[in-house]
Protein backbone atom coordinates (compact mmCIF):
# COMPACT_ATOMS: atom_id res chain seq x y z
CA UNK A 1 0.00 0.00 0.00
CA UNK A 2 1.06 3.44 -1.02
CA UNK A 3 5.08 4.23 -2.17
CA UNK A 4 7.90 3.18 -0.15
CA UNK A 5 9.69 5.84 1.55
CA UNK A 6 12.85 4.63 0.86
CA UNK A 7 12.54 4.72 -3.08
CA UNK A 8 11.60 8.15 -2.82
CA UNK A 9 13.69 9.75 0.22
CA UNK A 10 17.46 10.39 -0.28
CA UNK A 11 19.83 10.40 2.36
CA UNK A 12 22.07 13.12 1.96
CA UNK A 13 25.98 11.19 1.44
CA UNK A 14 29.17 11.39 0.28
CA UNK A 15 30.82 14.48 -0.20
CA UNK A 16 27.22 16.01 0.84
CA UNK A 17 27.13 14.81 4.19
CA UNK A 18 30.56 15.39 5.05
CA UNK A 19 30.25 19.34 3.93
CA UNK A 20 27.05 19.84 5.80
CA UNK A 21 28.69 18.02 8.84
CA UNK A 22 31.58 20.49 8.52
CA UNK A 23 29.24 23.33 7.80
CA UNK A 24 27.18 22.61 10.86
CA UNK A 25 29.88 22.91 13.73
CA UNK A 26 31.00 26.09 12.08
CA UNK A 27 28.04 28.10 10.96
CA UNK A 28 26.30 26.31 14.11
CA UNK A 29 29.29 28.03 16.16
CA UNK A 30 29.34 31.61 14.97
CA UNK A 31 25.55 31.30 15.07
CA UNK A 32 25.90 30.76 18.37
CA UNK A 33 28.67 33.54 19.21
CA UNK A 34 25.85 35.93 17.40
CA UNK A 35 22.81 34.51 19.84
CA UNK A 36 25.06 34.81 23.00
CA UNK A 37 26.10 38.34 22.16
CA UNK A 38 22.54 39.20 21.34
CA UNK A 39 21.34 38.43 24.98
CA UNK A 40 24.37 39.50 26.37
CA UNK A 41 23.27 42.62 25.19
CA UNK A 42 19.80 42.37 25.99
CA UNK A 43 20.22 41.05 29.29
CA UNK A 44 19.69 37.47 30.53
CA UNK A 45 16.37 37.59 32.44
CA UNK A 46 15.64 34.02 34.06
CA UNK A 47 12.68 32.47 35.23
CA UNK A 48 11.76 33.24 39.00
CA UNK A 49 12.20 29.71 40.69
CA UNK A 50 9.25 30.69 42.94
CA UNK A 51 7.25 31.40 40.09
CA UNK A 52 4.78 29.05 38.27
CA UNK A 53 3.97 28.88 35.03
CA UNK A 54 0.26 30.41 34.32
CA UNK A 55 -2.70 28.07 34.05
CA UNK A 56 -3.41 27.02 30.64
CA UNK A 57 -6.68 25.41 29.04
CA UNK A 58 -4.79 23.04 26.09
CA UNK A 59 -7.75 20.95 25.39
CA UNK A 60 -11.64 21.71 25.03
CA UNK A 61 -13.03 18.15 26.24
CA UNK A 62 -16.29 18.93 24.50
CA UNK A 63 -14.39 18.74 20.83
CA UNK A 64 -14.27 15.03 20.91
CA UNK A 65 -12.75 11.89 22.57
CA UNK A 66 -9.12 11.74 23.62
CA UNK A 67 -7.52 8.31 22.34
CA UNK A 68 -4.29 6.77 22.79
CA UNK A 69 -3.12 4.33 20.61
CA UNK A 70 0.60 2.44 20.22
CA UNK A 71 1.80 2.19 16.64
CA UNK A 72 5.24 0.62 16.13
CA UNK A 73 5.74 0.82 19.73
CA UNK A 74 5.74 4.40 20.02
CA UNK A 75 2.34 5.30 22.41
CA UNK A 76 0.19 8.67 20.44
CA UNK A 77 -2.12 10.61 22.02
CA UNK A 78 -5.13 11.96 19.46
CA UNK A 79 -8.62 13.69 19.68
CA UNK A 80 -11.39 11.63 17.67
CA UNK A 81 -14.23 13.66 16.21
CA UNK A 82 -17.15 12.94 13.83
CA UNK A 83 -18.54 9.45 12.92
CA UNK A 84 -16.32 6.43 12.34
CA UNK A 85 -18.21 5.44 9.43
CA UNK A 86 -16.58 8.80 7.28
CA UNK A 87 -13.61 9.94 5.64
CA UNK A 88 -10.91 10.32 7.88
CA UNK A 89 -8.89 13.42 8.09
CA UNK A 90 -5.99 13.67 10.13
CA UNK A 91 -4.34 17.15 11.96
CA UNK A 92 -0.78 17.39 12.32
CA UNK A 93 -0.45 20.95 14.62
CA UNK A 94 2.78 22.94 14.83
CA UNK A 95 5.32 21.60 17.61
CA UNK A 96 6.26 22.59 20.38
CA UNK A 97 2.21 21.72 21.61
CA UNK A 98 0.74 25.60 21.64
CA UNK A 99 -2.64 24.60 22.34
CA UNK A 100 -3.21 26.64 18.89
CA UNK A 101 -5.72 23.80 17.44
CA UNK A 102 -8.75 24.21 20.06
CA UNK A 103 -8.60 28.16 19.61
CA UNK A 104 -12.26 28.81 19.05
CA UNK A 105 -11.84 29.77 15.43
CA UNK A 106 -10.46 26.05 14.50
CA UNK A 107 -12.59 24.16 17.22
CA UNK A 108 -15.58 25.16 15.25
CA UNK A 109 -13.91 24.12 11.74
CA UNK A 110 -13.27 20.82 13.11
CA UNK A 111 -17.09 20.45 14.61
CA UNK A 112 -18.16 21.73 11.18
CA UNK A 113 -16.10 18.99 9.45
CA UNK A 114 -17.70 16.10 11.79
CA UNK A 115 -21.26 17.49 10.89
CA UNK A 116 -20.94 16.94 7.34
CA UNK A 117 -19.96 13.39 8.00
CA UNK A 118 -16.12 13.13 8.14
CA UNK A 119 -13.83 11.55 10.82
CA UNK A 120 -11.64 13.71 12.26
CA UNK A 121 -8.28 12.86 14.06
CA UNK A 122 -6.17 15.19 15.76
CA UNK A 123 -2.45 13.78 16.52
CA UNK A 124 -0.07 15.51 18.88
CA UNK A 125 2.97 15.02 17.25
CA UNK A 126 5.52 13.00 18.91
CA UNK A 127 7.01 15.21 21.78
CA UNK A 128 4.14 16.81 22.17
CA UNK A 129 1.08 16.92 23.75
CA UNK A 130 0.20 13.56 25.39
CA UNK A 131 2.49 11.79 22.81
CA UNK A 132 5.84 9.91 23.39
CA UNK A 133 8.76 11.83 22.91
CA UNK A 134 12.02 10.14 20.55
CA UNK A 135 15.59 11.32 19.95
CA UNK A 136 16.90 12.10 16.65
CA UNK A 137 17.09 8.78 15.27
CA UNK A 138 13.30 8.44 16.06
CA UNK A 139 12.27 11.01 14.40
CA UNK A 140 14.01 10.79 11.03
CA UNK A 141 11.63 11.23 8.25
CA UNK A 142 11.34 7.87 7.18
CA UNK A 143 10.54 6.69 10.77
CA UNK A 144 7.85 9.75 11.25
CA UNK A 145 6.16 8.93 8.11
CA UNK A 146 6.30 4.90 8.97
CA UNK A 147 4.62 5.38 12.07
CA UNK A 148 1.47 7.91 10.83
CA UNK A 149 1.24 5.16 7.75
CA UNK A 150 0.95 2.57 10.38
CA UNK A 151 -1.76 4.87 12.41
CA UNK A 152 -3.86 5.69 9.42
CA UNK A 153 -4.15 1.67 8.03
CA UNK A 154 -4.99 1.06 11.84
CA UNK A 155 -8.01 3.42 11.63
CA UNK A 156 -9.44 2.27 8.47
CA UNK A 157 -7.67 4.12 5.69
CA UNK A 158 -6.38 2.06 2.29
CA UNK A 159 -6.19 3.14 -1.24
CA UNK A 160 -9.72 2.53 -1.89
CA UNK A 161 -11.08 4.86 1.48
CA UNK A 162 -8.15 7.57 1.34
CA UNK A 163 -7.44 10.45 3.84
CA UNK A 164 -7.36 13.47 4.27
CA UNK A 165 -3.94 15.22 5.67
CA UNK A 166 -3.76 18.88 6.94
CA UNK A 167 -0.17 20.12 8.99
CA UNK A 168 0.96 23.11 10.39
CA UNK A 169 4.15 24.31 10.83
CA UNK A 170 5.87 21.18 11.63
CA UNK A 171 3.01 19.37 11.14
CA UNK A 172 3.34 20.84 7.93
CA UNK A 173 6.44 19.47 6.69
CA UNK A 174 5.53 16.16 8.31
CA UNK A 175 2.66 16.25 5.70
CA UNK A 176 4.87 16.65 2.99
CA UNK A 177 7.09 14.05 3.51
CA UNK A 178 3.81 11.74 3.94
CA UNK A 179 1.79 12.80 0.33
CA UNK A 180 5.04 11.98 -1.09
CA UNK A 181 5.73 8.82 -0.03
CA UNK A 182 1.92 7.48 0.70
CA UNK A 183 -0.01 9.56 -1.98
CA UNK A 184 -2.13 6.68 -2.49
CA UNK A 185 -3.80 6.42 0.94
CA UNK A 186 -4.32 10.41 -0.02
CA UNK A 187 -6.96 12.27 -1.23
CA UNK A 188 -5.97 15.90 -0.80
CA UNK A 189 -3.85 17.82 1.65
CA UNK A 190 -3.44 21.03 3.02
CA UNK A 191 0.05 22.33 4.15
CA UNK A 192 0.23 25.59 6.30
CA UNK A 193 3.43 27.62 6.71
CA UNK A 194 5.42 24.75 6.14
CA UNK A 195 8.06 24.97 2.74
CA UNK A 196 8.65 21.98 0.72
CA UNK A 197 11.30 20.07 2.17
CA UNK A 198 13.61 20.13 -0.48
CA UNK A 199 13.95 23.71 0.10
CA UNK A 200 15.33 23.17 3.74
CA UNK A 201 18.12 25.62 3.94
CA UNK A 202 16.83 28.32 1.81
CA UNK A 203 13.05 28.51 3.57
CA UNK A 204 13.77 26.61 7.04
CA UNK A 205 10.88 24.69 8.24
CA UNK A 206 9.67 26.80 11.22
CA UNK A 207 9.86 30.07 12.26
CA UNK A 208 11.91 29.82 15.25
CA UNK A 209 14.69 28.18 13.17
CA UNK A 210 15.71 31.15 11.05
CA UNK A 211 19.11 32.46 11.42
CA UNK A 212 19.93 29.16 13.74
CA UNK A 213 19.42 26.56 11.09
CA UNK A 214 23.38 25.29 11.62
CA UNK A 215 23.14 25.66 15.68
CA UNK A 216 20.25 23.56 15.95
CA UNK A 217 21.82 20.49 14.68
CA UNK A 218 23.89 20.77 17.87
CA UNK A 219 22.93 18.73 20.98
CA UNK A 220 21.30 19.87 24.22
CA UNK A 221 21.94 23.15 23.84
CA UNK A 222 19.19 24.87 21.04
CA UNK A 223 16.50 23.17 23.57
CA UNK A 224 17.48 25.25 26.64
CA UNK A 225 18.10 28.91 24.68
CA UNK A 226 15.13 27.97 23.16
CA UNK A 227 13.07 27.86 26.21
CA UNK A 228 15.23 30.98 27.47
CA UNK A 229 14.78 33.37 24.70
CA UNK A 230 11.23 32.59 24.05
CA UNK A 231 10.55 33.36 27.13
CA UNK A 232 12.79 36.67 27.00
CA UNK A 233 11.17 37.64 23.77
CA UNK A 234 7.91 36.91 25.33
CA UNK A 235 6.92 34.87 22.33
CA UNK A 236 4.08 32.09 21.71
CA UNK A 237 5.83 29.67 23.26
CA UNK A 238 7.19 31.89 26.31
CA UNK A 239 5.85 29.38 29.25
CA UNK A 240 7.85 26.67 27.33
CA UNK A 241 10.70 24.06 29.02
CA UNK A 242 13.65 23.28 27.49
CA UNK A 243 12.16 19.78 27.11
CA UNK A 244 9.03 20.82 25.40
CA UNK A 245 11.46 21.31 22.02
CA UNK A 246 13.00 18.28 22.18
CA UNK A 247 10.18 16.99 19.72
CA UNK A 248 10.03 19.51 16.78
CA UNK A 249 13.82 20.00 17.03
CA UNK A 250 14.40 16.38 16.24
CA UNK A 251 11.96 16.44 13.45
CA UNK A 252 14.21 19.61 12.42
CA UNK A 253 17.26 17.72 12.40
CA UNK A 254 16.01 14.71 11.31
CA UNK A 255 14.98 16.51 8.00
CA UNK A 256 18.18 17.90 7.12
CA UNK A 257 19.42 15.10 6.05
CA UNK A 258 16.85 13.58 3.65
CA UNK A 259 16.24 14.83 0.30
CA UNK A 260 12.55 14.09 -1.75
CA UNK A 261 13.44 13.06 -5.21
CA UNK A 262 13.39 16.20 -7.11
CA UNK A 263 11.72 14.31 -10.14
CA UNK A 264 8.93 13.35 -7.83
CA UNK A 265 5.50 15.31 -7.42
CA UNK A 266 3.00 15.04 -5.24
CA UNK A 267 -0.64 13.22 -7.07
CA UNK A 268 -2.91 14.37 -4.42
CA UNK A 269 -5.23 17.93 -4.57
CA UNK A 270 -3.42 20.14 -2.63
CA UNK A 271 -4.01 23.66 -0.81
CA UNK A 272 -1.13 25.69 0.32
CA UNK A 273 -1.28 28.35 2.66
CA UNK A 274 1.16 30.56 3.64
CA UNK A 275 1.80 34.82 5.00
CA UNK A 276 1.49 37.16 2.41
CA UNK A 277 4.71 37.64 2.50
CA UNK A 278 5.78 34.36 1.74
CA UNK A 279 4.57 34.22 -2.18
CA UNK A 280 7.40 33.28 -3.55
CA UNK A 281 8.04 30.38 -1.05
CA UNK A 282 5.03 29.24 -1.85
CA UNK A 283 5.42 29.14 -5.87
CA UNK A 284 8.62 27.52 -5.19
CA UNK A 285 6.96 24.70 -3.20
CA UNK A 286 4.31 24.15 -6.00
CA UNK A 287 6.85 23.14 -8.29
CA UNK A 288 6.73 19.76 -6.34
CA UNK A 289 2.69 19.08 -6.61
CA UNK A 290 0.25 18.73 -9.66
CA UNK A 291 -1.91 22.23 -10.05
CA UNK A 292 -2.25 23.09 -6.33
CA UNK A 293 -4.66 26.00 -5.24
CA UNK A 294 -3.09 28.90 -3.10
CA UNK A 295 -4.10 31.21 -0.11
CA UNK A 296 -2.42 33.68 1.06
CA UNK A 297 -3.42 35.24 4.79
CA UNK A 298 -2.63 37.18 7.37
CA UNK A 299 -1.17 34.59 9.84
CA UNK A 300 -0.92 30.96 8.36
CA UNK A 301 -1.88 29.79 11.94
CA UNK A 302 -5.02 27.89 12.92
CA UNK A 303 -6.40 30.83 15.04
CA UNK A 304 -6.77 33.16 11.93
CA UNK A 305 -9.74 33.98 11.08
CA UNK A 306 -9.45 33.38 7.11
CA UNK A 307 -7.42 29.83 7.40
CA UNK A 308 -10.54 27.70 8.45
CA UNK A 309 -12.72 29.40 5.63
CA UNK A 310 -9.83 28.22 3.24
CA UNK A 311 -9.89 24.96 4.58
CA UNK A 312 -13.65 24.57 4.47
CA UNK A 313 -14.35 25.51 1.23
CA UNK A 314 -11.38 23.49 -0.08
CA UNK A 315 -12.38 20.31 1.64
CA UNK A 316 -16.32 20.39 2.03
CA UNK A 317 -16.88 22.72 -0.91
CA UNK A 318 -19.69 25.72 -0.65
CA UNK A 319 -22.61 23.74 0.65
CA UNK A 320 -25.05 25.89 -0.81
CA UNK A 321 -24.20 25.24 -4.44
CA UNK A 322 -24.37 21.46 -3.84
CA UNK A 323 -28.09 21.96 -2.69
CA UNK A 324 -28.89 24.73 -5.29
CA UNK A 325 -29.07 22.05 -7.45
CA UNK A 326 -31.60 19.44 -6.05
CA UNK A 327 -33.96 22.51 -4.46
CA UNK A 328 -34.20 24.36 -7.76
CA UNK A 329 -35.44 20.69 -9.80
CA UNK A 330 -37.90 20.33 -7.10
CA UNK A 331 -39.04 24.12 -7.34
CA UNK A 332 -39.47 23.20 -11.46
CA UNK A 333 -41.57 20.07 -10.96
CA UNK A 334 -43.76 21.88 -8.63
CA UNK A 335 -44.54 24.79 -10.63
CA UNK A 336 -45.00 22.62 -13.70
CA UNK A 337 -47.41 20.61 -11.42
CA UNK A 338 -49.74 23.83 -10.63
CA UNK A 339 -49.68 24.94 -14.10
CA UNK A 340 -51.41 22.00 -14.92
CA UNK A 341 -53.60 21.93 -12.28
CA UNK A 342 -54.98 25.33 -13.03
CA UNK A 343 -55.36 24.44 -16.44
CA UNK A 344 -57.47 21.33 -15.69
CA UNK A 345 -59.22 23.62 -13.03
CA UNK A 346 -60.28 26.78 -15.78
CA UNK A 347 -61.28 23.68 -18.25
CA UNK A 348 -63.77 22.38 -15.52
CA UNK A 349 -64.91 26.01 -14.44
CA UNK A 350 -65.92 26.71 -18.20
CA UNK A 351 -69.43 26.73 -19.45
CA UNK A 352 -70.89 23.67 -21.26
CA UNK A 353 -71.88 25.64 -24.20
CA UNK A 354 -68.24 27.58 -24.16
Amino acid sequence: MGVKSNSILQVVSGWQAVQLFFECIYLGLWQLMQLAIKRLWKGHRRKISNSAPPVELTVDSSIGIHCYIKIMGVKYHYVETGPKTGQLILILGDAPDTGNLWVPTWSSAVRRLAENGYHVITLDLRGSGGSETGNRRDLTPPKAVGELAALLKALGVSETHPAIVIGFGIGGMLTWYFVHCYGSIVSKFVVADAPHPNLYWLHPPAAFCKRSLHFIQWPHFPERWLAESEIQNNTKWASSRARDWSGALNYVRGAAWYRIHPDHKVQPRGLLIGGKESAAQLVASAQHCNGPAFRLVTKPEPGDKDVPLHVLDFIVGKKKQVEDIPRGLVTRMLEAVADRGREFTARLALPANA
